[in-house]
């Protein structure tokens, strides 16, 4: 059997891939970035939308609320 005997790597080579490194950690620091900024945005769009929905729900028990209060106090059924 016969090991293929791989070569040492270079000081270049080392700071080669140092290099194609940390240009891939700059790019994925900024798709972080972004994606957070993206993340805030429908955050607030989501809870907005939450606050609008209970909003709703409680003028439509408020109302509901009202209908039966009038209906007894007029004797209706």
């Amino acid at each position: 059997m016969t090991s293929s005997a791989q070569p040492e790597p270079t000081l270049g080579d080392v700071i080669s891939k140092l290099d194609d490194l940390s240009s891939d950690v700059e790019r994925l620091t900024k798709d972080v970035e972004a994606k957070n900024t993206q993340f805030e945005k429908w955050d607030g769009r989501l809870w907005g939308l939450t606050l609008g929905l209970i909003g709703t729900a409680w003028t439509a028990i408020f109302a509901a609320s009202a209908v039966v209060i009038t209906r007894i106090l007029s004797g209706g059924n």
